[in-house]
């Protein structure tokens, strides 16, 4: 693909770039937006900030940053950014959807009680860009095999990201519970392929190919929670971002993610946040406009 002529472009499995040759391709990081892929961003220098859904981080030189598919993000840079681009969708790295094992190691990839920036000393600043560096030679080679050495480079990277989490958590890698946990990642990869158009229990069941009680019984077993309450959290975060990010009156949200009328939708936003949808909005709007 001819804009993507100095970096490597997979359509609908990966892609590389550096932050310049994004930002010539007309590539607008600073308007809210997002993708149905994975990207991780690679800060070589520079300073700034950047808004993830309802959170804001600042990064700086040597700052690794996962944006998960659906976040809304933006970028305000303070300072001259230079870096890489690195995309992949959960297909290509798991080769299998149906059996994302490798997915299932990567929490971090999901980022709910952990935030997704990694701010690197000089020893780890060094490992990342050699990564970064010998993924870019691929780009310039065209030779077989190509998917197959991108596709490993990708898992060193997040290999190598999975462990600097860890540490800097200071914990240990949690043991893998074996099927609960392959099935906790299915179900959380489905909601971010499904939602809205499914957002039943049994919906969820049946794509996975397990029955509800089974479902509950592996997603309470490793996160506390059943399959309601984690379709409900995800629908909450999906209203936000519509109410955040798109000029959609309240009522087209709230078909567009299936609720039977308004007022229905405006009770369960104002159950788990307090407010109605209007107010909200209102609020989180004056809160931009101050800052």
């Amino acid at each position: 693909m001819a804009s993507y002529r100095q970096g490597l472009h997979q359509p609908g499995k990966y892609h590389l770039m550096t932050l310049a040759e994004s930002e010539r391709e007309g590539h607008d990081r600073h308007v809210p937006h997002r993708h149905d892929f994975f990207e991780i961003v690679w800060i070589q220098r520079g300073h700034g900030h950047v808004s993830c859904d309802l959170n804001g981080f600042e990064y700086r030189t040597n700052t690794l940053l996962i944006v998960s598919p659906g976040q809304f993000h933006a970028w305000r840079r303070e300072s001259e950014t230079e870096g890489f681009i690195a995309g992949f969708s959960p297909d290509f790295l798991a080769v299998n959807s149906e059996h994302p094992g490798l997915l299932a190691k990567m929490p971090f990839l999901y980022p709910e009680n952990l935030d997704p920036i990694l701010h690197l000393d000089r020893v780890e600043a060094g490992r990342v860009d050699q990564i970064f560096e010998q993924f870019q030679d691929l780009a310039r080679q065209d030779a077989p095999g190509r998917d197959d050495l991108a596709r490993g480079f990708l898992l060193v990277l997040l290999s190598y990201m999975r462990q600097l989490f860890a540490h800097r958590n200071q914990t240990a890698d949690t043991p893998t519970r074996g099927e609960s946990e392959l099935l906790v990642q299915r179900f959380r990869l489905a909601l971010e392929e499904h939602i809205p158009e499914v957002v039943e229990v049994g919906e969820f069941a049946e794509l996975l190919g397990v029955s509800r009680t089974h479902l509950n019984n592996g997603l309470r077993r490793c996160t506390g929670r059943s399959a309601s309450e984690l379709i409900h959290e995800r629908m909450l975060l999906e209203a936000k971002r519509r109410l955040l990010h798109s000029s959609l009156t309240i009522a087209e949200i709230a078909y567009e993610l299936r609720f039977q009328d308004p007022s229905y939708f405006g009770r369960f936003f104002r159950k788990y946040t307090g407010v109605t949808p209007g107010v909200y909005r209102g609020s989180m709007q004056q809160e931009l406009l101050a800052g």
